[in-house]
């Protein structure tokens, strides 16, 4: 057998493990390696191929010994594999610590987390109490949803943390909240806020576009406010600066239950620099 790096070993065995193969045929796979462009697109292609039937052997609860992993498995488990189709059971959510000028922003924020509990997901957000970031997370837990609030220490000291959260997770600084917040969702959804939304929003959908997760970024346009955003985007990609299937990947929605049902039957796009990209 060639020699190959053992990430490469470990995520392809994995793979095909999940695809229900057997093990024997690795050797016959990993012959292909350097016909696919070397390891990373290898592995791209590998995990392209297989992602329909992982899909189905998760979806019905299916493992290795043929019991029920549904339950067991972290929400984090290998999520790239499941790209495509997938069950998002919890939503990270960006947000203002402002409340706005107009009450729409107020109510669409409460039907918002209304609808998400409703539908049994919870929320992942940063744990303040304020402005729309607030809204969200009283109407989530007065509905009956779970809220899980991410915080750097700077921020709980300055008294900024809701008290009624399911739980609320102290990080060190900013970018380790934002890490941590990607690890617990399964989808982003950016509702109307400020310059820290925005950061939150781009960071997420640029992630996306490298490959880095396989989730899912949503806009709730509330009463027209990401229009002009939209706008600069629909300019971006007419001037070559952003691939369409990139600008296409953007969810945009201007209803709550509209929004989840198309995260739910959103499908991933190819990363870029990845074999199957063209941009």
């Amino acid at each position: 057998m060639r020699e190959v790096s053992e990430e490469l070993r470990f995520s392809s065995l994995f793979a095909m493990h999940l695809a229900g193969e057997p093990v024997d045929a690795f050797s016959g796979v990993i012959g292909n390696v350097e016909d696919h462009g070397g390891e990373p697109a290898f592995c791209v292609r590998l995990l392209d191929e297989r992602r329909e039937r992982i899909q189905q052997r998760f979806q019905s609860g299916t493992n290795l010994s043929g019991g029920n992993f549904r339950r067991r498995t972290p929400r984090s488990f290998f999520p790239a594999l499941l790209a495509g189709p997938r069950m998002i059971q919890s939503l990270a959510v960006f947000t203002g610590s402002a409340s706005g000028k107009l009450p729409v922003y107020e109510q669409a924020a409460e039907d918002f987390a209304r609808t998400v509990a409703d539908s049994g997901r919870s929320i992942v957000y940063d744990g303040g109490r304020v402005g729309l970031m607030g809204t969200i997370a009283d109407a989530a837990r007065k509905a009956g949803g779970e809220v899980y609030g991410v915080m750097p220490q700077v921020l709980v000291d300055g008294e900024l943390a809701h008290p009624g959260l399911t739980s609320l997770e102290v990080v060190a600084d900013m970018h380790a909240r934002k890490h941590r917040m990607s690890e617990l969702a399964d989808g982003f959804v950016a509702l109307p806020g400020g310059a820290g939304t925005l950061e939150e929003l781009f960071e997420v959908w640029t992630w996306q576009q490298l490959g880095i997760h396989a989730k899912p970024v949503a806009l709730l346009d509330v009463d027209g406010f990401w229009q002009p955003l939209l706008s600069m985007l629909d300019h971006m990609t007419n001037q070559g600066f952003l691939a369409p299937q990139f600008r296409d990947s953007l969810v945009v929605a201007s209803e709550p239950q509209a929004l989840l049902d198309a995260l739910s039957s959103w499908q991933a796009p190819a990363a870029k620099w990845s074999a199957g990209s063209k941009n």
